[in-house]
């Protein structure tokens, strides 16, 4: 997986995404988007608190994929 970046302005040097929504996440594991809820569910992955939409901390994504735990978790 590659780290995303966004460029706030054309001056502007990158800036790297630190989150992802549920719907990225997904896209990114390889697993629909209930997926992302039960592992939410679990405390496999943990959303940034006190904000109305889950987002996932990119570095807990590219936890789960090199950790080897995506077996058997859809």
């Amino acid at each position: 997986m590659t780290s995303q970046t966004l460029s706030p302005a054309p001056d502007s040097p990158p800036i790297e995404r630190l989150t992802y929504s549920v719907e990225e996440s997904a896209t990114a594991l390889g697993v629909s988007r209930p997926t992302i809820y039960r592992l939410v569910a679990r405390r496999i992955l943990r959303p940034v608190p006190g904000i109305r939409h889950k987002r996932i901390p990119c570095q807990q994504i590219r936890r789960l994929v090199s950790s080897g735990e995506m077996h058997g978790l859809n």
